[in-house]
């Protein structure tokens, strides 16, 4: 007889099928899966970071991951119900945030935002001087100065209307003169809103650049950071006042299925092009960084993991593997591999 069926009639004569199955469904600590589940954790935590994927497989897990999403539509219509059913549980929570969340993400939330941090002058002042938001900040500051223009000339205007009522009066008497006195006032009071306009324009062009600037001072200067983290703050508090209805509009309005939609053709257009393999690859190596070779067990160190894995991923695996050996046909299987071998 070969070693291999010695081997199965050794088991055999040890334990049947049953028996097994019933052991490996045992739930306690002690238990066979449970003792595997542990073995197996601490197999992953030693072995290397490149150990569960390498930057190829990662960048074609990444490739494989957008492709499916990229070719499913049912992805799109699971997204649009997601929507829609916090639209609607949003629209029966008139609370405000800063009552429906827990006050301890809130308080950790304001942490964040209010930390004196300054970012680096010049990158401010390229974001602030993007010309999309340059041009909408220099409108702004112009209706606002040709409306405060218009009220400080309103006097003028009334001056030259009634000038112009005198002018009427003196053509019908005397019919000596064309053009006249109402023809003038008109043009004066023409010229002064065109002189207004051109003024502001002047006004406005150079108030920009000093606004830009000391917006920039105001958020880069370290000795100022204390005003931008509680401008932050300010900014935190409005947004918590925002109640459930008012939230669910926000989100209906925001097209969030329809914006998907733009990323999905977007991602798709790219990976069609011969430098998204690259573009992945160049991916994978960022997220694995300078950690590939290194144990997980040192990763998770660092970050204060370790213990937490040893503590829940050996019950959660073993649960998972009841799950399998629970499965209608595991017992088939494990009795095809009991069986002796012809």
């Amino acid at each position: 007889m070969s070693t291999r069926k010695r081997g199965h009639c050794a088991l055999q004569r040890c334990m049947d099928s049953k028996t097994l199955l019933s052991r490996l469904n045992d739930p306690s600590e002690n238990a066979p899966l449970s003792q595997l589940a542990r073995r197996a954790v601490d197999a992953w935590l030693n072995a290397p970071v490149s150990g569960w994927l390498n930057e190829t497989q990662l960048a074609q897990l990444l490739r494989s991951g957008l492709e499916g999403w990229l070719s499913t539509p049912a992805a799109m219509g699971a997204l649009t119900a997601w929507v829609e059913g916090a639209v609607n549980r949003l629209k029966s929570d008139t609370r405000p945030l800063n009552e429906a969340l827990p006050e301890q993400w809130v308080a950790a939330v304001r942490e964040v935002v209010e930390r004196p941090i300054s970012p680096d002058r010049q990158w401010v002042l390229t974001v602030l001087q993007q010309p999309a938001l340059r041009e909408l900040i220099r409108t702004l500051l112009l209706q606002v100065v040709l409306d405060v223009g218009r009220k400080w000339s309103a006097p003028v205007a009334g001056v030259a209307k009634g000038l112009g009522s005198l002018a009427k009066m003196a053509l019908e008497t005397t019919k000596s003169r064309t053009g006249g006195l109402g023809t003038l006032v008109g043009a004066v009071s023409g010229e002064v809103e065109r002189q207004l306009e051109t003024r502001s324009i002047e006004f406005v062009d150079v108030a920009l650049a000093k606004v830009v600037d000391q917006l920039a001072d105001v958020l880069s200067n370290p000795r100022r950071a204390g005003e931008a983290a509680a401008l932050r703050g300010a900014i935190l508090d409005g947004a918590l006042q925002l109640e459930g209805p008012q939230l669910a509009r926000e989100l209906m309005n925001a097209d969030v299925a329809g914006g998907a939609e733009i990323v999905r053709q977007g991602l798709r257009a790219w990976l069609q092009t011969p430098r998204a393999d690259d573009d992945l690859l160049y991916a994978a190596r960022f997220l694995l960084g300078a950690n590939g070779q290194r144990p997980v067990r040192a990763l998770f160190d660092e970050l204060g993991l370790t213990e937490t894995a040893l503590t829940h991923a050996p019950p959660f695996l073993a649960q998972q593997m009841r799950t399998v050996v629970a499965h209608p046909g595991f017992a088939p299987w494990l009795d095809a591999l009991l069986a002796p071998t012809p």
